[in-house]
């Protein structure tokens, strides 16, 4: 896999220096002392599987909440592939203009370093899926599938481009949202009239935690982001914890308000709470670990997942597959 192999992991590693940076303009900052270790654990993370296993959960959540039944594998899998591709083609784009010398994650280390592989599984992952969806889906989930795709087409062009096309909207509030509809998206084709109020609700609500997921992400990366000059909510603004607080109050109240008014279903209004109630223990107990003196003594030039945030993924997926659990052998 790289230079450095062990049976464990592989590792990274720049020139030693004792110095200690404090903002990304530093000539200090190509001397910095580095070793990243990346684990077996790490790569749920690299290739993307992370979001995959969120989304088919959510998946399930839905075609279960909606139409009482689960997904076929034709279903999952075409989910499943298309938000592979879509995390990949985007990680490949952003590794493709990476700045080595500057602090950066190891996700886009791995994409820079082994990106003619990555190029090479994409094409065969996007070949794969076009044949499961002209073999397995009707003509009105290829229209809407072909929605789906014009939206997350758009979304990677505006964030390639660095620019802030829809003034207003954070990415990764964008990202969310999509990212909802990407999941609820078995249950549109074929969704009767009596479901369409309580299914866009599901969806937005939903989407809405996935989008305080990425802005946590975003928050923890913020010094990587801003030194690859990568589009974020935290690019532009000395960034606190306040506003993903507010958001994670703001998500209880819309999920409480909406189940009192029974526009969301309580399944999937159950689901939402638990993973909302999960994720924001999981970003305060490591929030007095994310102060920016700690942060700047112990940025290194690549940074590879922490443990915070393979629980803010789990956060998304141990509460749905719980409830779901409890669902099948209970009713």
């Amino acid at each position: 896999m790289g230079k450095h192999s062990h049976p464990m992991f592989f590792e990274i590693r720049k020139p030693e220096s004792n110095t200690v940076v404090a903002t990304t303009t530093s000539p200090a900052l190509r001397k910095l002392a580095t070793t990243d270790c990346i684990r077996i654990w790490h790569l749920v993370n690299l290739f993307s599987l992370d979001a995959v296993t969120v989304g088919l959960t959510w998946q399930v959540v839905f075609t279960l909440q909606f139409f009482d039944r689960f997904p076929s594998p034709s279903e999952s899998s075409i989910i499943g592939i298309s938000i592979w591709l879509a995390y990949t083609a985007d990680r490949i784009l952003d590794s493709r203009r990476l700045r080595c010398e500057l602090p950066h994650s190891s996700r886009h280390s791995f994409h820079h370093q082994f990106q003619k592989l990555m190029c090479f599984l994409w094409v065969l992952a996007l070949g794969l899926n076009v044949i499961l969806i002209a073999r397995c889906t009707s003509d009105a989930q290829i229209i809407w599938g072909m929605v789906c795709l014009i939206i997350v087409f758009l979304y990677l062009l505006n964030a390639q481009q660095n620019t802030l096309t829809l003034q207003g909207i954070p990415k990764e509030l964008q990202a969310g949202l999509i990212f909802g509809f990407g999941v609820s998206l078995t249950c549109w084709p074929s969704a009767p009239q009596t479901i369409l109020v309580p299914l866009m609700t599901a969806t937005l609500v939903t989407g809405f935690l996935f989008a305080i997921n990425c802005a946590t992400v975003a928050f923890w990366e913020r010094q990587l982001d801003s030194a690859q000059m990568f589009l974020a909510w935290t690019s532009r603004r000395n960034t606190t914890l306040a506003p993903i607080a507010f958001a994670l109050a703001l998500e209880f109240t819309i999920i409480f308000a909406m189940l009192y008014s029974k526009v969301l279903p309580i399944f999937i209004a159950n689901c939402l709470i638990s993973s909302t109630s999960c994720l924001a223990m999981t970003i305060f107990f490591h929030q007095r670990h994310e102060g920016n003196r700690t942060d700047n003594r112990e940025l290194s030039m690549t940074k590879s997942p922490k443990v915070r945030e393979l629980l803010a993924d789990l956060s998304l997926i141990l509460p749905p597959a719980t409830l779901v659990i409890w669902r099948i052998y209970h009713g």
